[in-house]
């Protein structure tokens, strides 16, 4: 197991106006704040933070480099590469191995075998507000636990690697398993990251996407001014991997594929000391956050079905969409009750009920009553 000292963004105690002291909770690499007090329910209102990106193992990052999907709408596949690869080192981290024997995925081959299963096979450069980025999102998880994927280079190390259990003989990569998390959950999000988890996330990219200064919170443009504005939706992918509190606005930490250069802190030569990692608000995100399960994890109660076609299953699309505040977990156990009934699957748009469908164009969907 990784062993470290406290770090300075590790969750404090704190002392709620009834009088009840509130304990941090210990996860495997920070601990966290209460996010109410135990005794009242009180919300968490102190600032705190934490980022996978400080964390190193034997002087060895836990994230690894940073990637550069170049000018290529190649945000979905990218994301996934990274989150595939952070989730390895972790595993080899705790188990007294070196990180840096782990070889990353092929995004373009993620990306080539999305394609193959599009109907009109067309290109995927199709913003991610769009129906085809959630489709995107979806298959390319999927893609990574059913099929798996090739390493960019299988080289000697893939013997050495075999005996942990990462890889197949064969050298793909396959992901245990592919969950989401409601975007709104921010506390199950949060534990999941200080366990050292990444996820993939999706948010609404404006002019200045490139343009975000060294701690600042990039601000998406909301999905009105866009319109007023006839401008494009344009949305993109990235690697969850911290968060905080500043003066009761929620954030999280991304690590970006755009190279080092993005959110770039400079030393005094303007020499890069460190980049690629931004901030976001908390209400920024589109989707639900995808979760690819470490090895021998299961993906539990959220985690997304097999799709025998290309079209989303309903149960899928409450995955990938219904917030914790929609209550989507009865939905979700009513879906699976008529699927059972009904002897399996049950293509997306058949006998739906009225399931909320907003084809991604309003982000606070709608949930109505699902009958079995």
């Amino acid at each position: 197991m990784v062993k470290r000292g406290r770090s300075s963004n590790d969750g404090k105690p704190w002392k709620c106006h009834c009088g009840n002291v509130n304990k941090p909770t210990k996860h495997r690499f920070f601990k966290l704040p209460a996010f109410q007090c135990g005794k009242c329910q009180t919300k968490l209102a102190l600032d705190f933070k934490f980022c996978l990106g400080e964390i190193e193992a034997g002087g060895k990052s836990l994230i690894g480099e940073v990637y550069d999907q170049g000018n290529e709408p190649l945000c979905v596949p990218f994301a996934y590469a990274k989150a595939a690869e952070i989730t390895e080192r972790v595993f080899l981290i705790n188990n007294g191995m070196d990180p840096e024997l782990v070889i990353p995925i092929d995004p373009f081959e993620l990306e080539r075998r999305f394609l193959d299963k599009r109907p009109d096979g067309g290109p995927s450069g199709v913003g991610l507000t769009k129906d085809a980025g959630l489709h995107k999102v979806l298959h390319m998880g999927l893609i990574l636990r059913s099929e798996g994927i090739q390493r960019i280079d299988v080289g000697p190390e893939v013997i050495q690697l075999e005996e942990s259990e990462i890889f197949n003989q064969d050298g793909t990569y396959i992901a245990a398993d592919v969950s989401s998390i409601p975007r709104d959950a921010f506390e199950n999000i949060c534990h999941a990251m200080a366990e050292g988890i990444p996820l993939v996330a999706t948010y609404l990219v404006g002019k200045a996407r490139g343009r975000v200064p060294y701690c600042k919170s990039y601000k998406s443009p909301s999905l009105r001014r866009i319109r007023d504005k006839k401008g494009k939706e344009i949305g993109h992918a990235v690697v969850l991997i911290g968060a905080g509190m500043q003066k009761g606005k929620l954030y999280f930490y991304f690590l970006n594929s755009w190279t080092k250069r993005f959110c770039a802190r400079r030393n005094k030569k303007g020499d890069i000391i460190r980049g690629g990692i931004g901030k976001i608000r908390e209400s920024d995100l589109t989707k639900n956050v995808i979760k690819l399960s470490p090895p021998h994890e299961a993906g539990g109660e959220r985690r997304l079905e097999d799709q025998p076609v290309f079209d989303i299953s309903n149960i899928n699309y409450v995955l990938m969409k219904g917030m914790e505040k929609q209550s989507t977990a009865q939905m979700l156990q009513r879906l699976r009750d008529r699927e059972a009934a009904n002897g399996g699957y049950i293509p997306a748009g058949h006998d739906d009920d009225g399931i909320f469908r907003d084809d991604e164009g309003v982000h606070k969907v709608v949930v109505t009553n699902v009958s079995t």
